[in-house]
């Protein structure tokens, strides 16, 4: 069954190195992974589309956060897609 690592609150470009994805909640499935790892992802858009692509961990600090820093992804999509508040990205499964 596929891991769901986060659905989407907001999304920024970040040229050159990708778009940067902040979650819509808690991320415990980032947890595990070290930052910077590289993860096979596949983007969920609304209405069923499925885009594949690869992603590092990234951890995201607010200026003045009272809280500790979000986990977050860095994405790189073969192809630009618009990724929207609300989609998902799932771990690839690759068995």
């Amino acid at each position: 069954m596929p891991t769901l690592l986060l659905r989407v609150a907001a999304t920024w470009p970040l040229p050159g190195l990708g778009l940067l994805v902040l979650p819509a909640g808690p991320t415990p499935h980032l947890l595990p992974y070290a930052l910077h790892t590289t993860l096979a992802v596949i983007v969920s858009g609304p209405n069923g589309e499925q885009y594949p692509g690869s992603a590092t961990v990234e951890e995201i600090t607010q200026p003045n956060a009272t809280h500790a820093p979000l986990r977050g992804l860095l994405l790189d999509l073969s192809i630009r897609v618009v990724v929207l508040p609300g989609a998902k990205i799932w771990l690839h499964d690759s068995e």
